[in-house]
């Protein structure tokens, strides 16, 4: 019994130099490819959507805000309503979103930037 095999030459496959991408052998016929429509729409669809959601700010103008940048930043897992924020001159403050105004400010709560809530 006769077995073929494919076979590729050593000059495809090798790589002159360390950084070269490798050559990639994919069939691009579309007959062999019925899910391919389908992908497509799905990535169009999603690629809407994220460009959509990225279109709005995600938080409005917070007003009576921090005196320096804005280093960190979090809520909480079950409610938007504990909105914690923390600067780079080691002010923490807690927001109300609904109201868009600082509900509890902790001036002096880090001798530094503030890293992590």
């Amino acid at each position: 019994m006769k077995i073929k095999a494919l076979s590729r030459s050593k000059a495809s496959t090798q790589r002159e130099c360390q950084g070269d991408h490798r050559k990639l052998h994919r069939n691009l016929d579309p007959t062999y490819h019925p899910h391919q429509r389908a992908r497509e729409y799905t990535r169009a669809v999603t690629s809407a959507k994220i460009d959509r959601m990225f279109a709005a700010p995600f938080v409005g103008d917070l007003r009576g805000g921090h005196r320096d940048g804005i280093t960190a930043s979090c809520t909480s897992r079950n409610a938007l309503v504990p909105f914690v924020s923390g600067s780079a001159d080691g002010e923490i403050r807690i927001w109300d979103l609904a109201s868009r105004t600082a509900v509890v400010e902790l001036p002096g709560a880090h001798s530094r930037m503030v890293n992590g809530l």
